[in-house]
């Protein structure tokens, strides 16, 4: 079966990542790469607590939305400077090596050498910075489940509002050495289109031509459904 590419078109973080859950309930053993962008919102763990990962009144009134995924992993800020990418397969056909080779393939397009900065992030290699963290889903236990391994590519991302919103502890940032969320991730000053471009080219170098689609392939009423629950006040403040 040829691989399939998905567009979204919607910059709603709920129907976003109800598509995301569609596409990969209907996988039916087929690689898909689904690309997308939020706009204004930050995006938890699955584990996580909204209270001590955001701020949430400043949230409130800026008019950021809160979403929660499925995956676990921490918090982070998605606007239009922010190209998400998800790769869904059975388990058995998903390599987050692998996936993680077609993202620094498609940056290095454009003359930027890249690192990997711990087990999920990637970064600039001439400077460490991190410009992309993801984290992986699986829906079964067995090698023929569906799953996903989803992340960020920070283009021109608003690193005012990343750092605006975000509240890592203490900890978490000693952690990492750095004194701020800010100064642990950067831009890598592209265009977002012409990154979402050479991510699909090299996906298909990578896996064969693609079909492409826009999200309008997934069941309309399932999507509803699944967006419902997405936006929940149980979904989003329970853990």
């Amino acid at each position: 079966m040829k691989p399939l590419v998905v567009t979204g078109s919607s910059s709603d973080p709920y129907h976003n990542l109800a598509i995301e859950e569609q596409l990969l309930r209907s996988c039916e053993g087929r690689r898909i790469l689904y690309l997308w962008q939020n706009d204004h919102t930050v995006v938890i763990g699955r584990h996580q607590d909204a209270f001590s990962e955001c701020d949430l009144e400043k949230m409130e009134k800026d008019g950021i939305r809160l979403a929660r995924r499925l995956s676990g992993g921490g918090a982070v800020y998605h606007d239009m400077g922010n190209l998400n990418f998800t790769f869904i397969a059975p388990r058995r056909l998903l390599s987050t090596d692998e996936n993680f080779e077609i993202i620094a393939e498609a940056v290095g397009r454009f003359g930027i050498e890249t690192c990997r900065t711990g087990n999920n992030d990637l970064g600039v290699k001439l400077t460490g910075e991190k410009f992309s963290g993801s984290a992986f889903y699986q829906s079964g236990p067995d090698e023929d489940s569906p799953c996903f391994h989803h992340g960020t590519i920070l283009c021109s991302c608003d690193m005012d509002k990343l750092a605006l919103y975000l509240t890592p502890s203490s900890e978490k940032l000693a952690k990492h050495g750095v004194k701020s969320i800010r100064a642990r991730v950067c831009n890598l000053g592209l265009d977002i289109g012409e990154v979402r471009e050479s991510v699909i080219k090299a996906f298909e170098e990578r896996f064969g031509e693609a079909d492409r689609a826009g999200e309008d392939i997934c069941d309309e009423a399932s999507v509803r459904e699944i967006q419902s629950r997405l936006s929940s006040h149980d979904w989003l403040f329970s853990i």
